[in-house]
């Protein structure tokens, strides 16, 4: 799972960007298919246990 500040930050900054290409060429010849992308909104979050 991998949390991004914005939907833009995914679909735009990283889609469009050099570093992108490089991990799809990296990653693609592993996929069957292409990958299923779901964007989720984070509604709450549970306090950082103290150690």
């Amino acid at each position: 799972q991998i949390f991004w500040t914005t939907l833009e930050d995914h679909t735009v900054g990283f889609r469009e960007s050099p570093a992108f290409a490089q991990w799809r060429a990296i990653v693609g010849p592993f996929f069957a298919s292409a990958p299923v992308v779901q964007h989720f909104d984070l509604l709450a979050k549970s306090p950082t246990p103290k150690r």
